[in-house]
């Protein structure tokens, strides 16, 4: 293999692209998502397999992002449908156990998927052209951030009650993404709570989980319980606890946040959000249930 050693100049740039006589190698930088901005992610240089062939150079400058990619409006689109979906799911009356063995299967298939592009670089190539507008450069070489996405709303969704669950999938969807954005386009305004979580990205997932929470219990939960709830399908209520509708809804966007900032050995947020959402707001109702 020809050196590689011209890509010191890689700092400089987002992908440098080099190919000897036989491989074809992407150094490249690889950005860790902030919701600070994106210019204060950290980096790091790797050097990813690309595909077989001849000598060749090219350089990507580090603007070249199209802003589509750059603020993942795609990712952040199909984020914000899940949490519209669940809403519709809602209201024609599906439970959340019936949709854990089609998430499951779903899921099995991009473990698959992603088992087997990691060991056939062709197959990785050609997936990661496929799905560029919503694939962070993070995954390309890592488990997709949908698997564990979907693992995360099987646990909920296999051991929680229904209006629980219901919220782990808001807060994940909308709680999760209103951080994201708000994070990067304002965060450098404010404080910075972490390397990479900042006080405007928090405040959003807060405002997200308490207006979530004024939606579901206040509004759908009230017009549809009697047409799509079983008994005990519904945790909390203003008759069965000593927290208040308003109270609640508040407790709901510290857990939102609180969700959003903990990070649990760098694991994904798609798991941990839905997880540790459903296990604070399991607790908290728990808690404060009127004992008959």
């Amino acid at each position: 293999m020809t050196s590689v050693a011209p890509i010191t100049s890689n700092l400089q740039f987002r992908h440098k692209l080099v190919k000897d006589e036989k491989t074809f190698y992407n150094i490249k930088s690889k950005k860790f998502e902030s919701d600070v901005s994106e210019d204060s992610s950290e980096e790091e240089q790797v050097i990813e397999y690309v595909d077989e062939g001849g000598v060749f150079i090219q350089e990507s400058p580090k603007g070249e992002k199209s802003f589509m990619k750059k603020h993942e409006i795609p990712r952040k689109a199909f984020h914000s449908f899940t949490g519209f979906f669940t809403l519709w799911l809602y209201v024609n009356g599906y439970n959340q156990r019936q949709l854990v063995q089609p998430m499951s299967l779903m899921a099995i298939t991009c473990f698959m998927q992603d088992f087997i592009r990691f060991r056939v670089p062709s197959v990785n190539n050609k997936l990661i052209k496929l799905y560029s507008s919503m694939m962070r450069e993070s995954e390309q070489n890592s488990y997709n951030g949908i698997l564990f996405f979907l693992i995360g709303i099987i646990i909920t969704s296999s051991l929680l009650p229904k209006d629980i669950c219901l919220m782990c999938n808001l807060l994940l969807s909308w709680g999760d993404t209103s951080a994201s954005l708000i994070g990067r386009e304002f965060g450098k305004y404010t404080p910075k709570l972490s390397a990479n979580k900042s006080l405007a990205g928090s405040m959003a997932s807060f405002a997200t989980g308490v207006s979530c929470c004024y939606l579901m219990y206040g509004h759908m939960i009230p017009k549809y319980h009697y047409l799509v709830d079983l008994p005990n399908d519904i945790m909390w209520s203003p008759q069965t606890s000593t927290l208040n509708i308003h109270c609640f809804a508040i407790a709901c966007g510290l857990i939102s946040s609180i969700s959003e900032f903990i990070d649990l050995w760098g694991m994904d947020d798609n798991f941990t959000i839905p997880v540790l959402s459903g296990s604070f707001l399991y607790t908290l109702v728990h808690a404060f249930k009127i004992q008959t």
